[in-house]
């Protein structure tokens, strides 16, 4: 399983004054932030990274390190991982609801050869 360290890399920040909220919306609070784009500046230490949230649409860029770009992205990974684990969850599911629909249909007698025939 991931685990989000974020407390931990921003310990490892010489400067201490990290940005570990790239994830958030500053507009409306949400966690799922994405990034739309992003480029190395030009003295490579730094990126601009373009975002947006989409549940209200904010939009905005902004400059930072690499290792705020490092945190942000473990931050997307566990979001990307979560949302396989929620689709796993939901395909099971589904297909237990329709073995089970097909268990009745065949102990009523509502399946036969026949359905299978092309």
């Amino acid at each position: 399983m991931l685990r989000l360290d974020s407390a931990l890399m921003a310990e490892q920040a010489p400067d201490g004054a990290l940005n570990t909220t790239l994830h958030v919306c500053p507009a409306c609070g949400s966690g799922l932030v994405q990034p739309t784009s992003w480029e190395q500046e030009a003295n490579r230490s730094r990126w601009r990274v373009w975002r947006r949230c989409p549940e209200c649409e904010w939009t905005g860029a902004s400059v930072h390190n690499e290792l705020e770009v490092d945190v942000f992205d473990e931050h997307l990974d566990f979001g990307s991982h979560e949302l396989a684990n929620e689709l796993r969850a939901l395909e099971h599911a589904n297909m237990r609801e329709m073995v089970d629909a097909f268990i009745i249909a065949l102990g009523n007698d509502l399946i036969s050869a026949d359905d299978f025939s092309r």
